[in-house]
C-alpha cells in the first residue's frame, strides 16, 4: 500500500513539473544587434613608413595648458567710417540729365560724372566763384577745428580737459577736413569741366567708392543744394559694437578683436579699435565701441550684423594647440591626428572652444600632453580616406 502511494505522488510531480515547462513564455529576440562595435576612440589607425613620414614632412606637437585671454562674444554692425560717406547735392537749381545708368549699389570713380545740370537762371552757370568762395569757408572751418584740437591737447596735457573733449574735437575736425576735400574737388570740377551750349554743369562723385542711394531721375528739376546722390567709401569699414556700460572697463583695448559672419560661414577678419566720436544709448545702458577692419573689408557690406569677439583684461588656463593641427570634415566638425608613436596617427574629434591667433582653445577632446600632428594633417586625412599623396 506505501508503495503504491509513493508511484502516485511521484506520477503527479511529474505531471506538475512537465506543466509548467510546457507553459512557460519563450524568450523574446533583442530589438537590435549590432555587430563587431567599435567605439570613437577606435577609429582607423594610420601607420606610415620611414620614408613616408621624411617626404610629408610630419611634425607633431604636445597640447599644453597656456593662460588666455578671456573673450566675450557680442553682436556689431558693419558701418561706414565718419566722413567717408557725402552726400551730393545740386549747386544750383535746373534740370537733370542722366549720363549714365547709375543705381544704388553701383561703384563709381572718382571725378566720374553722374549727372548733369542745366541751370535754371543762366547768371548762374558759372559756379567758380560759389565754389571758391565753399573752399574758403570750409578752409576757416578746418583751421578752427585743427586749432581746437591742439588747445584742448594742451589742456589735456595739463589736466584742464577731459578725453571725451579731445576725441570730439579731432572727430570734428575729420568732418571739416573732408568737407574742404570735397570743396576743392568741386573747385577742380568747375575749373576742368566747361559748360555745355545750355550751361549744362557735370555732377560728379567726389571720391571712388559705392553708390548708396538715388535721390533724383533725369528730366527732373532741383532745387539748388538738392541732395542728388549719395555714395560712401567701402574699401575700409568699421563695425560698431554696442557694450553694457559697466563691462567697457574689462575690455583689452590693446587688443585686436574677431569679426566673424552670422552663421559660421569661415569669414572671420580681424579688426583694430579706432578713435571715434563717442556715443552711448542710455535706454541700453550701453556705449559704442568702434573697431576697424584691418582687411577683407569686401566680405561684409555696411549695415551688415556680424558676432564680435572682444579680449577681456582677465586671463585663464586653457588647453591650446596650433590651428594647423584642425582638419574639418564636410559637415566642419574639427578632428585632430594624434601621434601615437612609431609613425602612428590616429584621428580624433575635438571641439573648439575659439581661437586666438594662431592658437585654437580646445574644451573637450584632448588632454594635456597628447602629441597632436601639425603639419601633413590635410595629407593624413587624405591617406586615411584614400585620396592621399
Amino acid at each position: 500500500m506505501i508503495r503504491l502511494c509513493l508511484l502516485i505522488l511521484a506520477a503527479a510531480v511529474a505531471s506538475a513539473c512537465s506543466g509548467d515547462t510546457a507553459t512557460a513564455p519563450a524568450a523574446k529576440p533583442a530589438p537590435a544587434t549590432v555587430q563587431q562595435p567599435r567605439t570613437e576612440a577606435e577609429l582607423t589607425t594610420i601607420t606610415l613608413t620611414p620614408e613616408a613620414v621624411q617626404r610629408l614632412g610630419v611634425q607633431a606637437v604636445d597640447a599644453t595648458v597656456e593662460r588666455v585671454a578671456e573673450v566675450r562674444t557680442l553682436g556689431g554692425e558693419i558701418v561706414v567710417p565718419e566722413g567717408r560717406s557725402i552726400a551730393v547735392t545740386a549747386p544750383v537749381a535746373g534740370t537733370l540729365v542722366a549720363v549714365g545708368d547709375v543705381r544704388p549699389g553701383a561703384r563709381v570713380a572718382r571725378g566720374q560724372t553722374i549727372f548733369r545740370l542745366a541751370p535754371l537762371v543762366a547768371a548762374e552757370r558759372n559756379q567758380r566763384i560759389e565754389a571758391e568762395r565753399a573752399v574758403a569757408e570750409a578752409e576757416a572751418q578746418d583751421l578752427a577745428a585743427r586749432q581746437r584740437v591742439e588747445r584742448l591737447t594742451q589742456l589735456l596735457k595739463d589736466g584742464a580737459a577731459s578725453e571725451r573733449s579731445v576725441e570730439e574735437a579731432r572727430a570734428q575736425q575729420s568732418v571739416a577736413t573732408t568737407t574742404l576735400e570735397a570743396a576743392r574737388e568741386r573747385v577742380q570740377i568747375a575749373s576742368r569741366s566747361p559748360i555745355g551750349v545750355q550751361g549744362e554743369i557735370a555732377v560728379t562723385a567726389p571720391f571712388a567708392g559705392l553708390v548708396q542711394t538715388v535721390h533724383a531721375a533725369q528730366g527732373q528739376t532741383v532745387a539748388a543744394s538738392a541732395a542728388l546722390f549719395e555714395v560712401a567709401q567701402v574699401d575700409t569699414l568699421w563695425v560698431r559694437v554696442p557694450v553694457y556700460a559697466g563691462d567697457v572697463a574689462g575690455i583689452d583695448a590693446a587688443q585686436p578683436v574677431v569679426v566673424s559672419s552670422l552663421g559660421g560661414n569661415g569669414s572671420s577678419r580681424p579688426a583694430r579699435r579706432v578713435v571715434a566720436p563717442p556715443r552711448a544709448n542710455p535706454s541700453a545702458a550701453s556705449v559704442d565701441l568702434f573697431f576697424e577692419l584691418a582687411d577683407g573689408s569686401a566680405a561684409f557690406r555696411p549695415g551688415e550684423r556680424v558676432t564680435v569677439q572682444l579680449p577681456l583684461a582677465a586671463a585663464a588656463d586653457g588647453l591650446v594647440i596650433p590651428d594647423s593641427a584642425l582638419v574639418y570634415d564636410i559637415h566642419g566638425q574639427p578632428w585632430v591626428y594624434e601621434d601615437l608613436g612609431r609613425n602612428v596617427y590616429a584621428r580624433r574629434r575635438v571641439e573648439v572652444a575659439r581661437q586666438v591667433g594662431d592658437r585654437a582653445i580646445i574644451s573637450r577632446g584632448l588632454s594635456q600632453g597628447t602629441k597632436v600632428v601639425t603639419v601633413a594633417t590635410a595629407e593624413l586625412f587624405g591617406v586615411e580616406f584614400g585620396v592621399g599623396k
